[in-house]
């Protein structure tokens, strides 16, 4: 029997989905303690984030930024039991509920024209790391 639930599990049969899709690594506060501003120079901001997404010239230098997406889904189709039940089983059951959530967390880092750091902040809070489980936990859809 456990092996014909992961069987199933594993082709997607399963009335209860979860899927959760990260792009980039995600930077948290801890990760970039190390950054002072006027102290922190480029090449040291590289060895330890690595390369920025994203590059953007500036009157004063250049900014980096570093993106992170992140994305959840969760899905259970209560309509799922009705397969195994003889001619209700050709009928459409289709009955799910499910909630997504996608958000991004940008990360910025100001360099002057000689590469020292001026400014480093996150600009966006993560929408996907609010996730609530609909409609248990008071969030709803738009």
């Amino acid at each position: 029997m456990p092996i014909a639930i992961l069987v199933l599990s594993a082709a997607g049969c399963t009335p209860i989905s979860w899927t959760r899709v990260t792009i980039n690594r995600p930077l948290h506060p801890a990760d970039v303690a190390f950054i002072k501003p006027g102290n922190t120079n480029w090449s040291t901001v590289m060895a330890r984030l690595g390369a920025p997404n994203d590059l953007i010239p500036s009157a004063d230098g250049i900014v980096a930024n570093y993106y992170y997406y992140d994305g959840k889904h969760f899905g259970v189709d209560f309509g799922y039991p009705l397969n195994f039940v003889g001619p209700l089983s050709y009928a459409p059951h289709s009955m799910v509920l499910r909630n997504l959530g996608v958000g991004s967390d940008e990360f910025q880092v100001a360099f002057d024209t000689h590469g020292v750091v001026q400014y480093a902040a996150f600009s966006s809070g993560s929408a996907a790391a609010k996730y609530k489980l609909w409609p248990f936990h008071g969030s709803h859809l738009p």
